[in-house]
């Protein structure tokens, strides 16, 4: 029987991989291909033709419950590293037990800016930082299974790198 994945059990946000910045609700970058479309001849219609390894622009935003350091920090116009670590619970169905299974988003990001929020007595402020992101990598349970590096032509799904022979084409 398969393993069941249930919920985020808790996660957090680092700096360069060591600086412990906090908690923050996180939205993580949408990938989406670039596209044509694509009619003519030989077609029956239209259809969307997605571009291989070239993706749309991608975004991170952190919401902090309040303003803190850390979203001042990470409004300094420069690209930052950011690590969003998470644990995983999983169920395993065929013995009936929870596993935890290690979870971690490493980001390179320029700000676009900084949201400070709201000010309500007895409420979080939503203090959230916008990020433009130029490099993505996603790791479950010990596994690479996504990386993306717009300027180096690399996008990789399972360790395939689908820009290999353009880079290659090109003489990169």
């Amino acid at each position: 029987m398969p393993k069941r994945s249930e919920r985020v059990i808790d996660y957090s946000v680092y700096l360069n991989a060591v600086d412990y910045l906090g908690t923050a609700t996180a939205t993580l970058p949408e990938i989406t291909y670039l596209v044509d479309t694509i009619k003519g001849g030989g077609i029956a219609g239209e259809m969307a033709a997605p571009s291989p390894g070239y993706t749309g622009a991608m975004s991170l935003a952190l919401k902090w419950r309040t303003i803190e350091n850390a979203a001042a920090s990470l409004l300094a116009p420069k690209v930052h590293t950011l690590d969003l670590r998470a644990s995983i619970q999983t169920f395993d169905t065929a013995t009936s037990e929870y596993r935890e299974v290690p979870f971690k988003v490493t980001v390179r990001a320029r700000p676009l800016g900084l949201t400070l929020g709201n000010l309500e007595t007895g409420a979080a402020m939503d203090t959230t930082n916008n990020f433009s992101v130029n490099y993505l990598k996603v790791t479950l349970d010990g596994v690479q299974v996504l990386e993306i590096d717009k300027y180096n032509y690399i996008h990789k799904v399972h360790d395939v790198d689908y820009l290999a022979a353009t880079k290659e084409n090109l003489g990169l």
